[in-house]
C-alpha cells in the first residue's frame, strides 16, 4: 500500500504543475456551474421583484425540482473559485518587487468571495424546501436570495484591483500576465457597483432583475473567469518546472546598509 502511494505520488497527475492547471481549469468550472444553476432553476430571466407572495410560491412549485438542481450547482460553483483564486495568488506571488499584502489581499478576498455563491445556494434550497409555508416567508426567503447573490460585490472590487496592481506593476520585458487583464480586472467590478441599489427598487434597470444588476455584471463576470483562468494558464506554462524563488517582500533597498542605519552605525 505504501509502495503504490509513494508511486502515485510520483504521478505527472499530482505533480505542482499539473495540480495549478486544475486550479485554473476550476474557474471555467465556477463560471459553468454558476451559469447553470440560474439555467436549471429557469432562473434566466429573473424572477419579478413586484410579484405577490402567491405569484412567487406558484412559480417555485412550478419548478421545485428545477430549483433543487440550480441551488446545489451554486453551492458547488462556489467550491471551484477557490482554488482559481489560490493560483492566481500563487503566480503572483512570482512578480518582482510586489509586496506580501497584495497578493495576501487578493487571496483573503477571494476566500470572502466563495461565500457570495454558497450562501445564496443555500438561501434558495430553505426558500424552495417547505413551499407550504405562509407564502410571505417564501417571498422574503426569494427575496433575500436575489439580494445576496448579486449585492455583495465589494470582495471582488478588492480581489481584482489587488490583481490588476500585481500586473500594471511587473515591467518586465516579458511580463507574468498580458497588461490588458489589469484593465479587464479593474472594469469588471465597478460594472458590479449599481446592485448596491437593488433593494430601493422593483423595476428598472437597477432592480435584480434589471440590465445594470443582473444581466451586465452576470455576462461580464462569467467572462471575466473565462479570461483570467486562459490568462493563468499561460502563467503556469512558463513557470520552471522546479519552481522559482519566491520573494514575499523584495527588497528595494541595499540590505548591509538598511541594517546599518536601523542599528545607528
Amino acid at each position: 500500500m505504501n509502495e503504490y502511494a509513494e508511486r502515485l505520488g510520483r504521478s505527472p497527475l499530482l505533480s505542482p504543475r499539473t495540480f495549478q492547471y486544475a486550479c485554473a481549469t476550476s474557474g471555467v468550472l465556477c463560471s459553468l456551474f454558476f451559469l447553470f444553476a440560474f439555467v436549471a432553476a429557469d432562473f434566466i430571466p429573473p424572477t419579478k421583484p413586484w410579484w405577490t407572495a402567491e405569484q412567487t410560491v406558484d412559480f417555485f412549485k412550478e419548478r421545485k425540482k428545477r430549483i433543487e438542481v440550480g441551488s446545489a450547482l451554486l453551492v458547488v460553483s462556489g467550491m471551484f473559485y477557490l482554488p482559481l483564486t489560490a493560483a492566481i495568488s500563487a503566480q503572483m506571488r512570482r512578480i518582482p518587487n510586489l509586496h506580501y499584502a497584495v497578493s495576501a489581499l487578493q487571496l483573503s478576498s477571494g476566500a470572502a468571495g466563495i461565500f457570495t455563491f454558497i450562501m445564496p445556494g443555500i438561501i434558495l434550497g430553505v426558500a424552495n424546501f417547505d413551499l407550504d409555508r405562509p407564502a410571505e416567508i417564501t417571498k422574503m426567503m426569494v427575496e433575500l436570495f436575489w439580494i445576496t447573490a448579486l449585492m455583495p460585490w465589494p470582495t471582488f472590487m478588492t480581489q481584482n484591483f489587488a490583481f490588476s496592481f500585481a500586473v500594471l506593476t511587473d515591467n518586465r520585458p516579458k511580463p507574468l500576465f498580458p497588461k490588458y487583464i489589469a484593465l479587464l480586472n479593474v472594469i469588471s467590478p465597478i460594472l458590479f457597483v449599481p446592485a448596491s441599489a437593488m433593494h430601493c427598487t422593483k423595476t428598472g434597470p437597477v432592480a435584480w432583475n434589471g440590465a445594470l444588476t443582473f444581466w451586465v455584471p452576470g455576462v461580464v463576470f462569467c467572462l471575466q473567469l473565462f479570461i483570467d483562468s486562459a490568462c493563468l494558464f499561460r502563467a503556469i506554462s512558463n513557470e520552471p518546472e522546479g519552481g522559482e524563488k519566491i520573494v514575499d517582500i523584495f527588497p528595494t533597498t541595499n540590505v548591509p546598509d538598511a541594517e546599518a542605519k536601523h542599528n545607528g552605525v
